[in-house]
């Protein structure tokens, strides 16, 4: 075998190498987001005030402005959660689909519009502070 076969032989095996290393750095580091993202979803619908200040959890809630604030608080808390499981099921999608371009194509696009739809969320909590503070005087 010449250096030259043996030099082609290397890269090919380091290239082989570099494709399983990539995945599984792709999977550890989808695992650990849905791991961190779940985590922070249950500790944030935990929380005593919920994801909109001043939400009281308690009482009648004979006022509108009282039914609004909860409604919404439950619709964020619904979509990240809803959010988190669409990640960790991208994430085993990702994880079975064993070199199938097909399926790591769909479930990366699952994964990325989970992100998405976190960040979503997140900003939405921003923005119904912001209205609910500064524009409604609430």
């Amino acid at each position: 075998m010449s250096t030259y076969n043996i030099l082609i032989l290397l890269v090919v095996t380091m290239n082989k190498l570099a494709k399983v290393v990539t995945k599984v750095g792709a999977t550890v580091s989808t695992l650990g987001s849905a791991l961190y993202f779940a985590a922070a979803t249950v500790m944030a619908a935990s929380s005593a005030s919920g994801f909109v200040d001043g939400i009281v959890t308690s009482g009648n809630g004979n006022d509108l402005i009282g039914f609004i604030k909860n409604a919404l608080n439950l619709a964020i808390a619904l979509a990240a959660l809803i959010a988190v499981g669409v990640l960790v099921y991208s994430g085993v999608q990702y994880i079975v689909a064993s070199g199938d371009d097909g399926k790591i194509e769909k479930a990366t696009k699952g994964i990325t519009y989970a992100i998405v739809g976190l960040v979503l969320c997140f900003v939405s909590v921003l923005v119904v502070n912001f209205v609910l503070s500064q524009l409604l005087k609430v």
